[in-house]
């Protein structure tokens, strides 16, 4: 679904028309209105068959999106909503789950409160008017048609994300336009905007009713309501632990009425990049169906065939693959109701590999006793030497014991990694605060590694916010949902990883419950020789892009060093990967918006 509205909070002019001028033109149903004393409310559809957001109300609150009820497991019924009315965001949120937003208004104290889900993927931007208002919508695209005005780049946003990467913060890539982060509530009075975390993962922790729970029947609770209206479903099937788990719990949950297919898509002349007989594997235990796709002639940087009917909200690493997306996307079907799911997300929960830290945990937690086999298991798992090990935990055990504030996740090596062809502006103007507002709120006594397991539950998150594929029924990421989250983080870390193995719990589960091996697989393919092929094929065009582009005009940018990295990557060398991806996918981020 895509919305744009405004909360009134001084003017009393009417805005309907521009409101629905601005969303109709990208809407291809006529845009619906709900308005009430300082609501206005504008929504409408990119496809009829695909997008099956609705949208729910009473007399003082909206939500929008696909919203489930925990204890029925199913969608949230229109009448038990409108009982809702009273109650305050808290109460009226905590049996539902989804994809959504949520607003509320209190007249009595003339102040708005918005609530996103644990996702993000029905996103909430918004810009304040002069008088106090709010403009919003769900696209920073519509923000700017209902303005009638061009915008104007965020340097902050943009040199950090070259840096860091992917973010669920306030920040946007454009000038005085915010976003509510994920799991988040924003507050609006006419003097005042806050934005605080609404939803927090860890009060599931140790809690038994949750954790006693077995994750096949969390998965099926969570897939179930999903999957419901649609005709066909999709599951992005690598033979790997987390695609292997969606399918074998999928086959088991589908309809007559539904068909249920896998998806993988391979490289057949690079060995590293081709999982396709693992795939198969697991395709003839289920008995369902296997497509596969040979992405060869879809490589990394080669250019769009299609073009999205909005342009992105934000910058993100898979630009580089956007052609690779739209072979996948041509072979799903074009004129009935489908999702597809994807297992990314269970490395981030679950946490793949498991943290060094752990340990830490576990002495905190348990004592020292018998602690020498958690060192001797991780040491194994990362082939490091024992000592390493120790003294790692040893640091993080005296920061939590000082009570000093820990470090977000890999920033100090962010920094010490960047190649010389970044230059020193780069690291003045951006700021390691662009993150979730989550990490302002977190106690200084978390355990370490619960630390490192919310960091990288955030990660995750950030790196969902943009839809590639599909903008009109964004893919489905279901251990990113919160009862699988809340599931996850319900082990302590150290019990998260087992003989060997990382991410025991679920693959256990899997394993006793479908009476299969083969999520016990440990390897996994990598890109990297896909992306070098890309570059080779396509090194006019990426040389043009980020050569030439708006970081080097900035002056932001050394050019004559970053041609030497393009050519050393499309030649083998992995250096400076990361930092050369989130450059080119900036640059060609700047040239959607170049065009309007």
């Amino acid at each position: 679904m895509i919305y744009v509205g405004l909360l009134c909070l001084n003017s009393t002019s009417d805005k309907t028309a521009e409101l629905t001028d601005a969303l109709q033109s990208f809407s291809q149903t006529p845009p619906l209105v709900i308005k009430k004393e300082s609501l206005i409310l504008c929504y409408g559809k990119l496809s009829n068959i695909l997008d099956l957001d609705e949208v729910w109300e009473n007399e003082s609150s909206v939500l929008i999106g696909r919203v489930f009820d925990r204890a029925k497991q199913c969608s949230l019924r229109k009448k038990d909503f409108k009982n809702l009315t009273d109650l305050p965001k808290e109460k009226a949120l905590e049996n539902v789950w989804g994809k959504y937003v949520y607003i509320h208004e209190n007249k009595q104290s003339s102040r708005f409160e918005v609530v996103l889900d644990s996702t993000g993927q029905l996103p909430f931007f918004y810009y304040p008017l002069l008088d106090g208002s709010i403009l919003f919508s769900s696209n920073i695209e519509i923000i700017f048609k209902a303005l009638s005005q061009k915008p104007e780049f965020n340097w902050t946003y943009l040199c950090s994300y070259l840096i860091y990467g992917n973010s669920s913060s306030i920040e946007t890539p454009f000038k005085n336009i915010y976003e509510l982060p994920p799991a988040c509530s924003l507050a609006i009075t006419k003097n005042e905007r806050k934005t605080a975390p609404f939803w927090n993962p860890l009060h599931s922790y140790k809690n038994p009713d949750i954790k006693g729970r077995n994750a096949v029947d969390v998965l099926n609770a969570t897939l179930n309501p999903w999957i419901e209206p649609y005709q066909n479903i999709y599951v992005s099937l690598s033979g790997g632990l987390d695609s292997s788990s969606l399918l074998y719990c999928l086959k088991d949950l589908v309809k007559e009425d539904q068909a249920l297919k896998a998806i993988n898509y391979f490289h057949s002349q690079v060995k590293s990049s081709n999982e396709y007989d693992h795939a198969r594997k697991v395709c003839e235990e289920t008995g369902v169906e296997l497509i596969g796709i040979d992405v060869s002639n879809s490589l990394p940087f080669d250019p769009s065939q299609y073009k999205e009917p909005l342009k992105p909200n934000k910058p993100f690493p898979e630009f580089i693959s956007t052609r690779w997306a739209e072979t996948i996307f041509e072979h799903l079907p074009a004129h009935q109701s489908f999702t597809f799911v994807s297992g990314h997300g269970s490395d981030h929960i679950f946490m793949r590999p498991p943290s060094k830290r752990s340990v830490s945990d576990y002495i905190l937690e348990q004592g020292f006793k018998e602690s020498k086999r958690q060192f001797q298991g991780i040491a194994q798992f990362y082939r490091d030497p024992l000592l390493s090990i120790l003294k790692e935990n040893f640091k993080s055990l005296l920061t939590h014991s000082l009570g000093i504030k820990k470090e977000r996740r890999k920033i100090r090596e962010k920094h010490k990694n960047m190649p010389a062809w970044v230059k020193q502006e780069v690291m003045q103007i951006a700021s390691s605060s662009i993150s979730h507002p989550i990490y302002n709120y977190l106690s200084k006594k978390i355990l370490p590694g619960k630390y490192h397991q919310l960091d990288l539950l955030y990660e995750g998150l950030a790196s969902i916010h943009i839809e590639i594929m599909n903008q009109s029924d964004p893919t489905y990421f279901p251990f990113f949902y919160e009862p699988v989250v809340e599931f996850a983080l319900s082990f302590p870390t150290y019990e998260l990883f087992k003989k060997g193995y990382d991410r025991y719990p679920l693959r256990k589960a899997i394993s006793d419950h479908f009476k299969t091996e083969t999520v016990w697989r440990r390897d996994k393919s990598q890109t990297t020789g896909l992306i070098q092929l890309g570059i080779k094929k396509n090194l006019k065009d990426i040389l043009e892009i980020s050569c030439e582009g708006h970081f080097v005009k900035q002056g932001l940018i050394e050019k004559e060093g970053l041609h030497r990295t393009i050519t050393l990557i499309g030649n083998g060398d992995t250096n400076f990967m990361w930092p050369f991806t989130h450059l080119v996918s900036l640059e060609m981020f700047l040239r959607y918006w170049d065009e309007l």
